[in-house]
């Protein structure tokens, strides 16, 4: 594996390690081991917000297993300590989002949620989170409604006394006046619906997003080193559908905890573009920075992006990246 250099010249391949192997125990089902691992990787580089998110996904985990609410208290606790360093975390919202929804704390989720859909105002995922907030509100406010004051009926006036011949004619039940609806019928039922409201108790929290395509991640990562010799490059980051960094190749020691999440949110914001208006999906980008040229790569669930000087052969990279997803797709 190639060292990666963080800007104080420590080596970072040590944290890859500890994520690593930490996802792998996870995946293992051997919980206790991979919040030790995280630990010990926290103990290491206390500034890398990836390890304060794969730890919270752990935590998430654990309370699957043995329902024990402080674990959630935990995984929200370090999801918190992640956005600290990384306030554009993607992942770390959404999971935060769904842990307050979990705890009923609407307030705390919405504030999480409108961080997301500021950037990402089309996000399907922080979307339907918010309405469900939103309604779950609107049943909350109705419930809690005082009752609308019952209306004083107004007396009609009484008519005049009937002759004789009325009274032999009219039948007892034309002449009791009385109304035959019933009291308070008027009056819509402000009782919660009891199988609604606890629907946010069944809610399910993503920690299992890396599972999936994990083999799939490793093989676009063997395949970096294509890139090794690529003249005037800065930095590679790959990057999976959630935002989290899975392998980086950083050579001019940017930041690992932004770089990554900034890449991510104009990737998306790039995808949820091109859809609005119809023009298919998106595939590449370039982006001109003061850090220096950023290319934005789809590779099939994943982003790549390559950091590169700004005056460097943006032929001569083209070329090496279409070899490159020539290899990640025999």
């Amino acid at each position: 594996m190639k060292n990666n250099t963080e800007p104080d010249g420590k080596s970072s391949e040590p944290k890859e390690d500890y994520l690593k192997t930490a996802k792998y125990l996870k995946k293992m089902n051997e919980l206790a081991l991979a919040i030790e691992v995280c630990d010990k990787g926290l103990g290491k580089n206390p500034n890398d917000s990836n390890i304060y998110i794969l730890k919270s996904q752990i935590q998430i985990d654990k309370f699957k297993k043995d329902k024990n609410p402080g674990n959630l208290k935990s995984a929200l606790l370090n999801l918190e300590k992640a956005l600290k360093l990384n306030p554009q975390s993607y992942i770390a919202r959404i999971l935060a989002s769904q842990i307050c929804l979990k705890g009923k704390a609407y307030n705390k989720a919405k504030s999480m949620l409108a961080g997301i859909l500021q950037s990402l105002p089309d996000d399907e995922k922080a979307s339907s989170m918010m309405a469900f907030i939103v309604k779950k509100e609107e049943k909350k406010a109705r419930a809690e409604a005082p009752p609308e004051p019952k209306k004083t009926p107004v007396k009609a006036a009484e008519p005049p006394a009937p002759s004789q011949d009325d009274v032999i004619i009219r039948t007892g039940n034309e002449t009791t006046g009385e109304s035959k609806e019933e009291p308070g019928g008027a009056m819509g039922d402000t009782r919660p619906e009891g199988d609604n409201w606890g629907a946010d108790d069944k809610l399910v929290i993503d920690s299992d997003s890396d599972n999936e395509n994990s083999a799939h991640l490793e093989a676009l990562s063997d395949k970096l080193t294509m890139f090794g010799r690529l003249e005037g490059l800065e930095a590679i980051f790959l990057v999976d559908n959630n935002g989290q960094l899975f392998k980086s190749i950083n050579k001019s020691g940017l930041d690992e905890n932004v770089i990554p999440s900034l890449v991510f949110n104009l990737y998306k914001a790039s995808v949820m573009g091109m859809r609005r208006v119809g023009y298919g999906s998106f595939q590449r980008g370039v982006l001109a920075t003061p850090i220096g040229t950023i290319i934005l790569v789809n590779v099939f669930y994943a982003i790549l992006t390559l950091v590169v000087d700004n005056d460097s052969n943006l032929g001569a990279v083209e070329t090496r990246i279409q070899r490159y997803l020539d290899e990640v797709t025999q």
